[in-house]
């Protein structure tokens, strides 16, 4: 007994957290011979393998290898196959107020005919295209793959009751110009009665169910009864809402469709980078991909009716083993429940053991002590980690495996501390100077840190106001309680979907605090041990569901802000506090606490500065830059930091790289040296007047993947259009704007505004080809510690032009 009391919160922690990561793993992939009616990861390897093989871009040439295959496939499987071609565009965003995106877009439509042809039929979606520089094999091959995989397992079975739409959209990477093309314009966007999204950011890990759209109750339920192993939470929906990341799926949720968006994250040193090969993807995520949407896409198909709209639901799958998904006033019961336990808690413990009001206060303060601590911690590993630029976060992100545990670990040390702190009352001076110098490192590490020294200030304050004197179990415990039930309240009031994750552990932890405050005293050895049992049971089980929520969370977020695992600690704390304390009574625990706040804090120092490897590239970029406007070549990087390679291919035998500005292509200073003056080919530059009219054309030269038009006028100029069409594309007179046409018209693009006032314009147009011109010298073979990113291995084509017009004379072509 005694040596369980004193490991207990060790065992607890260890199995929750391997019962975590069982529940993290991906399932095994069926092979190819699997059942007809059953998604098989082994069938649609075959069209990763295919899609996948090289980078195919929007404009490219090899798109076009990858299109024909996708129709040959769907073709093969007999649904009915068209090529939607069309326009698609993204307004300029908040990040980007005055830069424009357009792309003469290809979306492949295929068709498995239902009986009904009339009944709104399913939309299953996903993208073929890919980012320059990577195969894509999980973004998304896999989706375009799964996809496939899923017609087939349709066409084995009998006909569907409404069609069922496969969409694979073109122009995803540089704008979700694909799907903006469907559902803005396209006819057979009205066909459609919910959407099925599948999309990936990594390429390995299970695939989440990660958002819906408003009113999806029923939807919901469905997924929740047909899906096999399903991963989703409510809460994941309610912040990836009010996050500024986009999908596919945003267009369907603006026309007002219904519909699930699933994806993997994991392993996300692959995303977008040339790692996303078909042998680097994890076939059990495919698999899981497919496990999920395969049931509810047939289950769709198959019903009488589409969902209906419904109030949306609170819901989280329990270690990926089923979905329990229940009404907004079900949260409300919960919290009503576990605010019940408390208060009869608090009752026996003021009545029965003892407990003055002043030690409960004095515990709130102590769990709140916990939680700025962690969250000090844990920020300023973020702080030295420093991710201040693309480079550095992919370098980060090949130390994934250990930053996780580092994290993970660490925080175990610093709660632990914290609560033997409190159990013993002493501290008060230690952890004023830690504190101290912890915020103030904050700071010294990247510039003034309001956070960090708030967080700081926070753990003082409140490590004076909860230690000096001993603090028993029971006012921890009910101070921990009590500060968790005023959050869980916040939240369901806030952000209903949110608060999955603190109402079940906090009903868990109630449930154990009133049981034992219910046989409290007992002298009954074997109702001792039960009780003991009880704990650890529920503390494991919490800490298992915090654990696979937490490294989800840590997984999409983490890198830039680690302190986000504090909240899963924190939320595990209250069911943990009673062994914690046991351990506390343990003369050594203050040094295992403490070997475990320094192991974690070395596991990060090791992610923060370890080196690269053939399995973990850093990114590097190299590219031609041809400026046919002053006759002269560049070899080009902007990549805040230069690699021996880099440094190598840039400077081409001759100077070495300088960083400058190059405007209007590189506003910010990048690593440039001279180059030979290359032959290339010319894209035709016209700036003239008609009437009111300024037009601005540029016809790009064969071969041409993105044709952008930067120009800065001296004047704001209105109604912008696009061949003929309205855009937004805000102007600022002195200010470059910029619009980029991906797999530009060969007949051109035009440009026009309304300028009836005197004015001058000056227009860049740039052109991104693939490959090194003609005649380049040798590119030395990149090492295996780097993988190209960008336009890196890319010519670039610049050219500029020039008008000024008076405000009653049109003014002529000017090159």
């Amino acid at each position: 007994m005694k040596t369980i009391r004193l490991l207990g919160v060790w065992i607890c922690l260890l199995l929750g957290l391997a019962i975590a990561n069982l529940a993290l793993r991906t399932p095994a992939p069926l092979p190819a011979n699997a059942p007809a009616n059953q998604f098989s990861a082994g069938r649609a390897m075959v069209d990763v393998r295919a899609i996948g093989a090289k980078p195919h871009p929007i404009g490219s040439a090899e798109i076009v290898r990858v299109r024909d295959h996708l129709m040959g496939r769907a073709s093969g499987l007999g649904l009915d196959v068209f090529v939607r071609a069309g326009e698609g565009v993204r307004d300029a965003a908040k990040w980007s107020p005055r830069a424009t995106a357009v792309g003469a877009v290809q979306n492949i439509v295929a068709t498995l005919a239902g009986t009904d042809p009339q009944a709104p039929a399913v939309l299953v979606m996903s993208h073929y295209d890919t980012v320059h520089n990577s195969p894509g094999a999980a973004d998304d091959s896999a989706g375009v793959a799964a996809a496939l995989e899923i017609a087939r397992a349709l066409k084995a079975g009998p006909p569907p009751a409404r069609d069922v739409i496969f969409l694979f959209t073109d122009g995803e990477e540089p704008g979700l110009l694909g799907a903006e093309a469907f559902f803005a314009r396209d006819p057979l966007r009205e066909h459609v009665g919910v959407v099925i999204n599948m999309e990936a950011r990594g390429d390995a890990g299970r695939a989440a169910m990660f958002q819906t759209g408003t009113d999806s109750g029923d939807l919901l339920r469905l997924y929740a009864g047909t899906a096999h192993q399903p991963t989703a939470n409510s809460l994941a929906a309610a912040v990836y809402q009010r996050m500024p990341n986009d999908t596919d799926f945003t267009h369907a949720l603006r026309a007002g469709l219904p519909g699930l968006n699933f994806a993997f994250i994991d392993d996300q040193l692959a995303y977008h980078t040339p790692l996303a090969t078909p042998d680097h993807l994890n076939q059990g995520s495919l698999q899981n991909l497919g496990d999920q949407a395969l049931p509810v896409v047939r289950a769709l198909a198959n019903g009488a009716a589409l969902p209906a709209k419904a109030p949306d639901l609170i819901y989280s799958d329990v270690l990926a083993l089923g979905l329990v998904a229940y009404p907004v006033w079900g949260g409300w019961v919960i919290l009503g429940l576990a605010g019940a336990l408390i208060v009869f808690t608090g009752f026996r413990a003021l009545t029965t053991f003892g407990v003055k009001p002043l030690e409960i206060l004095r515990g709130i303060a102590g769990f709140l002590l916990l939680a700025t601590s962690a969250v000090l911690a844990l920020h300023l590993a973020g702080r030295l980690i420093g991710i201040a630029d693309q480079q550095r976060y992919y370098a980060v992100l090949g130390q994934f495996n250990v930053l996780l545990p580092g994290a993970g670990i660490l925080l175990i040390g610093v709660c632990l501390s914290v609560l033997i702190l409190q159990a013993r009352g002493t501290g008060r001076m230690w952890i004023t100077v830690i504190a101290a110098l912890l915020g103030g490192a904050c700071s010294l590490v990247g510039g003034f840190d309001p956070v960090g020294l708030g967080m700081a200030g926070a753990v003082i304050v409140l490590a004076w106001l909860s230690l000096g004197r001993a603090v028993g179990v029971w006012g921890a415990w009910l101070g921990a309680l009590l500060v968790l039930l005023a959050l869980t309240i916040t939240t369901q009031a806030l952000l209903p979907g949110g608060s999955v994750m603190l109402a079940w552990p906090l009903l868990a932890a109630s449930l154990v605090a009133a049981l034992v405050t219910a046989v409290g005293g007992t002298r009954d050895r074997r109702v001792a041990w039960l009780m003991t049992l009880v704990v650890c049971l529920v503390a494991t089980a919490v800490v298992a569901q915090l654990g696979s929520w937490g490294a989800w969370t840590f997984a999409g977020v983490g890198l830039m802000e680690p302190a986000v695992l504090a909240v899963f600690a924190i939320l595990a704390a209250p069911a943990l506090i009673p062994l914690a304390f046991d351990f506390a009574a343990y003369r050594w625990s203050p040094i295992f606490a403490g070997v475990a706040a320094v192991a974690g804090a070395g596991l990060l120092i090791h992610a923060g500065i370890g080196d690269s490897g053939p399995t973990r590239p850093r990114l590097a970029e190299a590219s031609h830059l041809a400026d046919l406007s002053m006759g002269t070549a560049w070899r080009v990087s902007p990549q805040p930091r230069l690699d021996p390679w880099s440094k190598v291919v840039l400077s081409d035998g001759g100077a070495a790289a300088a960083l400058k500005a190059y405007p209007p292509l590189y506003r910010e200073p990048v690593w440039m040296a001279p180059t030979a003056v290359l032959s290339v080919e010319r894209p035709v530059l016209t700036i003239n007047r008609s009437g009111d009219r300024l037009l601005i054309r540029a016809l790009p030269s064969p071969g041409a993947e993105v044709l952008t038009l930067r120009l800065r006028p001296s004047l704001a100029l209105s109604e912008p259009r696009l061949n003929g069409r309205p855009l937004i594309l805000p102007t600022t007179a002195g200010e470059w704007s910029s619009l980029s046409y991906h797999a530009p018209d060969p007949n051109g693009v035009t440009l026009s505004f309304t300028a009836k006032a005197a004015g001058k314009v000056e227009v860049a147009v740039v052109e991104i080809h693939d490959g090194w011109p003609r005649g380049a010298s040798a590119i030395p073979a990149k090492p295996a510690g780097l993988m190209a990113t960008g336009y890196s291995d890319k010519t670039i084509v610049l050219d500029r032009g020039a008008l000024s017009w008076e405000a009653s004379v049109e003014g002529d072509g000017e090159r």
